[in-house]
């Protein structure tokens, strides 16, 4: 089929499949609520109506099966454990203008499983709405190109249904100096021949991820040097192959804005998150987006505690990339832990559609006011808007030192003369 996108006296013909695609909402239709223990722990690998690693991979690859010239699957890189960190990039492709960028990441934290479904539907809701004529939808997607990552810590979906509590990254580590990672204990529930007659002393995992990132990295606050802690911050800045791949990505684009889902409270979370006793360069700016995100979704943006080596810190303050964390879901009952950070799967949907959404589809629309932070890492090469003579930034670039090289020769010439 052929769907025409239109744009003032343009009009962009974009050829769909015929789709077999299944939409997020109709995979959640008739889902459970509450059921015994942690729910992910009754479904096994499967993890029930959430997504594994294996159905995000299929769904993913369906997406851009189904809907050539509007979505593409790639990755940033590989995770510890080598599965592929899955990259959907949205736009109508076949307007070939100057398209300013979004960025958005999901799933951080292990046990935060809400926010890829989070992710998803975002991903899902602005496809469904292009394909069915949706003018504000074609509009952005004619003009922007819209980046998602649904899953950073991409390990910790093979073994969350046996470590519901699961936080940090699948980077075995020693936690308890008997020698032995013994982290395979969790999935055999045998002792390993070690000194002791513990099971699974060893929590899987290894790094928080989101205390991984370069900015404020070794403050004494908002993280811990101490492997066993939740906040392990690694050996060192960008040490784990899931923030490395993510950092590197971010330093090849200049985006208007971009997104951080977490879970575990309803927040909106601006920088800076290290240290709430430093103001921020810009925090009239964020304070100005938390209020309109407040709005919009009704969580409340304020300070939550110390998070040192956080992403939306770094990538403010190194990018001068406007930053958000939306902390989308708070538990009612924490008897069981992964039931505090996700919803039952029969309130997927509604937190996606009637909390999250909205706030995503406005900071994906996002234009970056002039920002007072410098940015500590250089990103000249980054230009975010083309010449008006149509040429591009790389262009730019190499004319200019021509330009320099000329007039010097010419000087170099009239000097030789006299």
């Amino acid at each position: 089929m052929y769907l025409s996108s239109k744009e003032g006296n343009l009009s962009y013909e974009i050829t769909l499949a015929n789709s077999d695609y299944i939409w997020i909402w109709d995979e959640f239709e008739g889902s459970p609520g509450d059921l015994p223990g942690n729910d992910i722990a009754n479904w096994g690998n499967s993890l029930g109506p959430y997504h594994n690693r294996t159905e995000l991979v299929s769904k993913l690859n369906s997406l851009e099966t189904n809907f050539p010239g509007l979505v593409d699957i790639s990755d940033i890189g590989t995770s510890y454990q080598g599965n592929n960190i899955s990259l959907v990039i949205i736009t109508n492709e076949t307007s070939e203008k100057f398209k300013k960028e979004f960025f958005l990441v999901a799933h951080h934290h292990a046990r935060e499983s809400i926010t890829i479904e989070n992710a998803l539907y975002f991903i899902d809701k602005i496809v469904y709405d292009f394909t069915n004529g949706d003018e504000e939808i074609q509009e952005m997607l004619n003009e922007r190109t819209i980046y998602v990552v649904p899953s950073l810590n991409i390990d910790s979906l093979d073994i969350l249904h046996l470590w519901p509590e699961m936080r940090k990254n699948y980077h075995p580590i020693d936690e308890d100096g008997d020698g032995i990672e013994d982290e395979n204990e969790i999935i055999t529930g045998v002792d390993f021949d070690d000194p002791d007659e513990t099971i699974a002393e060893d929590k899987p995992g290894g790094v928080d991820l989101n205390r991984n990132y370069a900015y404020q990295w070794d403050y004494p606050f908002g993280n811990s040097d101490n492997v066993t802690h939740d906040t392990y911050r690694g050996e060192e800045p960008f040490s784990e192959p899931e923030t490395l791949a993510l950092a590197n990505f971010v330093r090849q684009h200049y985006f208007q804005a971009a997104v951080s889902l977490h879970s575990g409270v309803e927040l909106i979370i601006t920088p800076w998150s290290y240290d709430s006793s430093y103001s921020c360069p810009d925090e009239e700016i964020y304070d100005d987006l938390g209020n309109e995100l407040a709005l919009l979704t009704g969580f409340t943006h304020e300070y939550l505690y110390p998070c040192a080596g956080e992403w939306g810190d770094w990538i403010y303050s190194a990018r001068g990339i406007v930053s958000v964390t939306l902390e989308t879901f708070h538990g009612d009952d924490w008897t069981y832990l992964w039931d505090g950070f996700n919803p039952h799967a029969n309130g997927v949907i509604s937190n996606c559609q009637n909390i999250v959404y909205p706030g995503l589809l406005y900071m994906a629309t996002y234009d970056c006011p002039d920002l007072a932070i410098n940015p500590s890492e250089n990103i000249s090469s980054i230009i975010s808007e083309p010449e008006p003579t149509g040429k591009t930034g790389f262009n730019v670039i190499f004319v200019i030192p021509s330009f320099l090289s000329f007039i010097i020769i010419i000087l170099l010439v009239r000097k030789r003369k006299k």
